[in-house]
Order: C-alpha cells, then sequence, then structure tokens
C-alpha cells in the first residue's frame, strides 16, 4: 500500500512543478515581449492586465468554493450525505456564475471583452466547473475507500479492555458496562 501511495504523492508532485513551472513560463511570455516594447510600465501593464483578465478571477472562485462549502456542510447536516453534496454544488455553482456575470460585466464596462460570444463562453464555463467537481468528487471517494482499508479491527478482547478502561476512568457507570459487555460477548 505505502508504494502506491508513494507513487500517488510522486505524481503530485509533478504536477503541481508542472504547474509552477507553466505558470513561472506563462508570465515570462508576458514579461519579455512588453520589456521590448516599451520598459517597465508595459511589463507592469501587462502583468496587471493578465492578472485582472484571468488569475484574480480563478483566485475568487477557489476561495468562493471553499468557504461555501464549508459553509453550507456546516449549516445543512439533517439531509443525507449525498443531497448535502448536491446543495453544496448547486450553491457553488449559483455562486460561481454570479461571480462570473458580475466580472466580465464589469470587465466589458471597463472595455475588455468586447467581442465576447456570452452563451459560449458560459457553457464552456459550465462543462469546466461539472468536470472539476467530478474530478474533486472522485477523488473524495477514492481516499475515503483508500482510508477504509486503515481501519483497525479490533478483537472482542481488547473491546473488552477499553470498556474496562472507560468504567475505571467513570465514563461509562456499572449498568453501561455490564449492558455493552453483554452486548460484545453475544456478538
Amino acid at each position: 500500500m505505502s508504494t502506491k501511495k508513494e507513487k500517488l504523492s510522486a505524481i503530485w508532485k509533478v504536477l503541481f512543478s508542472y504547474l509552477v513551472v507553466s505558470k513561472v513560463l506563462y508570465y515570462f511570455d508576458i514579461v519579455t515581449p512588453a520589456l521590448i516594447q516599451g520598459g517597465l510600465w508595459s511589463v507592469g501593464a501587462a502583468v496587471l492586465t493578465r492578472f485582472l483578465a484571468q488569475d484574480i478571477l480563478i483566485i475568487l472562485i477557489l476561495l468562493l468554493t471553499f468557504n461555501t462549502e464549508k459553509f453550507v456542510t456546516l449549516k445543512i447536516s439533517k439531509y443525507s450525505k449525498t443531497v448535502n453534496i448536491m446543495i453544496v454544488h448547486i450553491i457553488d455553482y449559483v455562486l460561481y456564475m454570479g461571480v462570473l456575470v458580475i466580472y466580465f460585466g464589469g470587465m466589458m464596462f471597463f472595455g475588455f471583452f468586447q467581442n465576447m460570444s456570452w452563451h459560449i463562453i458560459l457553457i464552456q464555463i459550465s462543462i469546466l466547473y461539472i468536470a472539476i467537481v467530478a474530478a474533486i468528487e472522485i477523488k473524495k471517494y477514492l481516499k475515503k475507500k483508500e482510508m477504509a482499508g486503515y481501519n483497525p479491527i479490533l478483537s472482542n478482547d481488547e473491546k473488552l479492555d477499553m470498556l474496562k478502561a472507560l468504567l475505571y476512568n467513570n465514563v461509562l457507570t456499572q449498568a453501561e458496562y455490564d449492558h455493552k459487555k453483554e452486548t460484545l460477548q453475544s456478538a
């Protein structure tokens, strides 16, 4: 099992390294032409344009997704786990699309994105959102399945020792201890 986990860890490290190098090279591709064309002010303008046009949106959506999931999961625990997950993702999607509409509307107000096909972009972003959610849920499922294999199985003697410790520390009353001991011995 540990070799499988080490392989997955190595894959995640490679993917993370790729993303870091990719982002650095992307900014290098922005900075170099801007530096050649107009100096440091052009570099600043190019980086700021890139940041406002894409990076800030990604950061906002990630923060929104993370915080929404935590907040909604804490507030709606009366439903089944599957329903909770669906509610979280529906709320997340609505907020996500709201942020996108406000963002693109603001950017169009300031003169960016004038020649956009809104319906195509919203469909592409929706498909991207569904793909990301599916990947996250599959990862959670696989992680939970992997962790299920690590649950220790206690023998009846070990369970009885734990019950005795709980009785000794006054966590259980004698009646509770006797009932649990009887249940354990009859199983």
